[in-house]
C-alpha cells in the first residue's frame, strides 16, 4: 500500500499544480480580453471622432468656397472674405492634422488589438495542450493502477 499512497500523493500534487496553472492561464486570458475590449472601445471612439472631424472638414471646405465667392462684392466684403478664408484655412488645417492623428491612433490601436488577440489565442492553445497532456497522463496512471490493483481501482478514480 505505501506504493499507492506515494503515487496518490504525487498525483494530488501534480493535479493541484495543473489546476493552479489552468487558473493562472484563465486569469491572463481574461486580462488580455479586457485589454482587447478597452482597445476596441477606444477604436470606436476614435472612429467617431474621425468621422466628426471629416464632416467638419467638409463643411469648412464648403464655407471656405462660399467665403471665396463673396470676396468679389467689394472692399469690405473682400476684407471679410479674406478673414474668413484665413480662419477657415486654419480650422481646416487643424482638423486635417487632428484627423491624421486620429487615423494614426486608430492604426496603432488596431495593431495592438490584433497583437493581444493573437497572444490570447496562443495562450488558449497552450493551455489546452497542457490540460490535454495532464489529462492523458492521469488516464495513463489510472490504467496502471487498475492493472496493479484491479479490485481497488473504482475507489481511487479521480472523478469519483
Amino acid at each position: 500500500m505505501p506504493l499507492f499512497k506515494g503515487r496518490s500523493s504525487l498525483l494530488e500534487v501534480q493535479n493541484r499544480a495543473l489546476i493552479k496553472t489552468a487558473k493562472e492561464r484563465a486569469q491572463r486570458i481574461d486580462e488580455l480580453e479586457r485589454k482587447l475590449q478597452i482597445a476596441a472601445s477606444q477604436i470606436g471612439q476614435l472612429q467617431r471622432e474621425l468621422q466628426t472631424a471629416r464632416g467638419r472638414t467638409g463643411k469648412l471646405e464648403r464655407d471656405l468656397q462660399t467665403a471665396q465667392e463673396r470676396t468679389g462684392t467689394g472692399e469690405r466684403d473682400l476684407q471679410q472674405g479674406t478673414n474668413d478664408v484665413e480662419r477657415l484655412t486654419f480650422e481646416r488645417d487643424f482638423y486635417s492634422k487632428k484627423a491624421s492623428v486620429l487615423e494614426e491612433e486608430n492604426r496603432q490601436l488596431t495593431e495592438s488589438a490584433t497583437k493581444y488577440s493573437l497572444q490570447a489565442q496562443k495562450l488558449e492553445r497552450e493551455l489546452t495542450e497542457v490540460a490535454t497532456r495532464y489529462s492523458q497522463w492521469g488516464q495513463k496512471l489510472e490504467r496502471e493502477l487498475a492493472e496493479i490493483d484491479p479490485a481497488g481501482a473504482p475507489g481511487r478514480r479521480f472523478d469519483a
